[in-house]
């Protein structure tokens, strides 16, 4: 009798079990939008985010989705461009997003931050360096801004080059977060007591930069403090070692992500930047070596990113992705909830949020920005790889 009951009490289970599954298995999938660079000079940085974001969501998906409901990425290439990231949110919005990850740049992020407020559609950036533009409650963004980083950065390049009296601040005048940049080194240099020989600023589209090394090199200074995307400074480099100028060079996070340690050369070894993450092992950080091995599998078989893998701050889109996953999850949201009540479940569940725990300590700071500490990190010339600039017990 025992045995009957017992078989008759797993065969209600099993059968409760089975609906549940065929009853999450139905229910709609809840949709994320994301806008990156797939296309153009910023595609390495787009393709490492995407793996980052799409390596969050497929542990999310594996593990049976969020309260039922799988999570999809609505993907799409905004080619780095403002009035394509523009056209994309709309188009997110439109078609049923609870939330949207991106786009990256300074010029895209403020682009997008005031439509957020209009649309009412909750937007977090987790890249773009450009002071004062994320726009509470409905965009955010976790990526430190350059007001945070540089002097942190700078503080750290004093300690390491304490000869260091005279500057020059070069970089792109037209890009937003170039600009920032320049204004940030500008205001650090001055806090430390450099004397600030000249500004010197081009264009993004400048190709040769042998007028402006001249002009470096003609001021003489004993550092060059720059902001300014990949190509810019890679051409910029090349100039200067051509010329002859051999002072280290300090640039912004611009240069951090994407394919810049596998493709310097030129001046490597005077070259400097900020970042948080480096593909050294990190073993206080739970999850942080391992996401390193999975992510360096995954951009192993792109064709847009370089080899060796260089992690920088893929893991911040990760922490985006989880971050409402876990808000997702605390808030019983799935795929049957009305949009318009996730996405204000959402944004409130944002605003109220003070610090995240992922593969980055995040404090969400009143301004809507996420703060990091950041550090000095350097070329590892033979390994093509980011390392921290200074032991740990000097950060």
């Amino acid at each position: 009798m025992n045995r009957r009951r017992f078989a008759a009490g797993c065969a209600v289970l099993t059968g409760a079990l089975a609906s549940s599954t065929l009853f999450a298995a139905d229910k709609p999938p809840i949709k994320i939008g994301v806008s990156v660079p797939l296309s153009g000079f910023q595609t390495p940085n787009g393709t490492m985010y995407r793996i980052g974001i799409t390596m969050a969501i497929d542990d999310v998906n594996k593990a049976g989705g969020v309260n039922g409901s799988q999570i999809q990425l609505v993907i799409d290439d905004d080619q780095g461009r403002a009035d394509q990231a523009v056209l994309l949110f709309r188009r997110h919005v439109a078609d049923g997003v609870v939330a949207s990850l991106g786009p990256i740049s300074g010029t895209t992020w403020e682009s997008v931050a005031p439509l957020a407020d209009s649309l009412k559609a909750p937007v977090l950036n987790f890249t773009a360096l450009k002071p004062g533009i994320s726009k509470k409650p409905y965009a955010l963004r976790l990526h430190p801004p350059d007001d945070l980083m540089v002097p942190e950065g700078v503080a750290e390049f004093v300690k390491k080059f304490p000869k260091v009296k005279k500057i020059v601040v070069a970089g792109d005048l037209k890009e937003a977060s170039g600009a920032s940049g320049i204004n940030e080194f500008q205001k650090s240099a001055k806090a430390h007591g450099l004397q600030l020989l000249d500004t010197v600023g081009f264009d993004t589209r400048t190709t040769d930069f042998s007028p402006t090394a001249i002009k470096i090199r003609g001021l003489a200074p004993d550092a060059i403090f720059l902001s300014a995307f990949p190509p810019n400074v890679l051409a910029l480099l090349k100039e200067l070692d051509t010329q002859g100028l051999q002072v280290p060079v300090l640039v912004n996070a611009l240069i951090w992500p994407g394919n810049f340690p596998q493709t310097v050369s030129a001046g490597a070894k005077n070259v400097y930047a900020i970042g948080f993450n480096t593909n050294e092992s990190a073993l206080e950080i739970k999850g942080h070596d391992e996401f390193t091995v999975r992510y360096a599998k995954l951009s192993g078989a792109t064709t847009s990113l370089a080899k060796p893998a260089n992690v920088a701050n893929a893991t911040i889109a990760y922490d985006a992705a989880m971050m409402l996953v876990g808000i997702m999850k605390e808030k019983h949201i799935d795929g049957t909830t009305d949009v318009e009540k996730a996405r204000s479940e959402i944004t409130n569940a944002l605003n109220a949020l003070k610090t995240w725990r992922g593969l980055n300590d995040i404090t969400m700071k009143d301004t809507g920005d996420g703060y990091i500490r950041s550090h000095l990190i350097e070329i590892d010339v033979a390994n093509k790889a980011w390392k921290y600039s200074l032991p740990k017990a000097q950060r």
